[in-house]
């Protein structure tokens, strides 16, 4: 990740050569890389880094607030007026920005000026670089404020004057210029009840803060020293607790909000592929059996029906079925017929006046000599093995006999 801290008179210098301090960390917060360059030259140098920017204490101020409300869109609504009293400018003027909660309860928030916030923003919309987060200088240090009193130690960010960095356990942290130092202390400790006048302090004096004529401050020295590698790990944080880019400045300076999904998406991409490519697996298995069967129904096709074209296996196999169906019934109803009129071929004087056949019988209509005659041709039918004749009429006529037979085979 790349940080970059804003120069404090950015509306001097043309934005094409504008310097700004560069820290580049890794994401166990190792330092792998710092200095001082143009956003043109960053942006060439480390085209991919994901962006962070600092702004510079001199244009942002902090406080701490009792708001006894709790949402967070109340919050917002009711944090100008509650900073009114404590502004000289006009709330039109003003971005606020509500932060989080602290120990004591009490809330952080930011103020920084509109057209400062502008001009930023038409920074790094020339580089076109999207920017992550934008967090107050003095906000890295939040973190360490004293148990009680004030804590005075050199500020070890670049700057064009020297500051103090100051935190306390009651009041965000704040960025001093050693010029005012001395005054920003008196006015500070005045406002403190006398048993909370502690200060100590890192590389400076009692007689350099101002206070050899204040026998009732506690001073002592601080051997800790600031280091900004440690400071910076607060910009590590997936979602900085204070940052700048809210309401209009959200959505023109920050990152795109889809950036926030994108393990969500890369974990959405990974399930489709390996959907996918299950799919592919199963549709291959399928093709493979598919081939398989066809390959297997082409080789009955032609061992069954050698001199047949395969056009549609089932509809051809069904009439080749019901064709054999119909050869067999035929067969067999002509074989009956043919042995009923083997029979009565050999009976003399009878001659077939009609006959209908089916399948499984035969009725003939015969005309004969004689009763005797019809007799003897029951007889030679009845004689045939398998065969059943069954006399469905006879009549008497000048001409002769006129009888109606039935043939049937016989259940065996």
């Amino acid at each position: 990740m790349l940080i970059v801290l804003l120069p404090e008179d950015l509306q001097e210098v043309p934005q094409d050569t504008t310097l700004v301090h560069w820290w580049r960390l890794e994401r166990d917060g190792s330092l792998q890389g710092e200095g001082r360059d143009t956003l043109n030259g960053l942006k060439t140098r480390f085209p991919a880094e994901r962006l962070r920017a600092l702004a510079p204490a001199t244009a942002v101020s902090l406080y701490r607030l009792d708001m006894p409300v709790r949402r967070t869109a109340s919050i917002r609504a009711a944090l100008p007026f509650a900073l009114e009293d404590q502004l000289s400018q006009d709330l039109e003027l003003l971005h606020c920005v509500p932060g989080p909660r602290r120990r004591d309860g009490r809330l952080a928030a930011a103020v920084v000026e509109i057209e400062s916030m502008e001009r930023w923003q038409h920074l790094f919309a020339s580089q076109q670089w999207r920017v992550e987060a934008l967090i107050p200088l003095p906000a890295l240090h939040a973190d360490d404020a004293p148990e009680e009193g004030l804590l005075v130690r050199p500020s070890p960010w670049p700057s064009a004057v020297p500051q103090a960095l100051i935190t306390a356990p009651d009041q965000e942290p704040a960025l001093i210029e050693t010029g005012m130092l001395q005054l920003w202390l008196r006015r500070r400790l005045g406002s403190l009840p006398e048993a909370q006048r502690v200060v100590r302090a890192s590389g400076f004096s009692r007689e350099a803060l101002g206070l050899e004529d204040s026998p009732d401050v506690v001073f002592s020295r601080d051997p800790g020293t600031v280091e900004v590698n440690h400071a910076l790990k607060y910009c590590l944080q997936p979602s900085p607790p204070l940052t700048l880019l809210t309401g209009s400045f959200a959505t023109s300076m920050a990152a795109p909000p889809w950036r926030k999904l994108r393990p969500v998406m890369v974990a959405a991409g990974v399930l489709v592929a390996v959907m996918l490519a299950q799919f592919s697996l199963e549709w291959m298995m399928l093709a493979s059996e598919r081939d398989r069967l066809v390959a297997g129904i082409q080789t009955v096709f032609e061992s069954s029906l050698p001199n047949s074209r395969m056009v549609q296996p089932v509809t051809q196999f069904r009439q080749v079925l019901d064709g054999n169906a119909a050869g067999n019934t035929a067969q067999r109803g002509g074989a009956l017929l043919h042995e009923a009129l083997a029979v009565v071929a050999q009976t003399p004087n009878a001659s077939i006046t009609q006959f209908r056949a089916t399948p499984d019988e035969v009725e003939i209509e015969l005309q004969l000599a004689s009763f005797a005659e019809l007799e003897a041709l029951r007889a030679g039918l009845a004689a045939r093995p398998g065969l059943q004749e069954t006399l469905q009429g006879a009549d008497s006529a000048s001409e002769g006999v006129t009888a109606r037979l039935k043939v049937s085979r016989r259940e065996s």
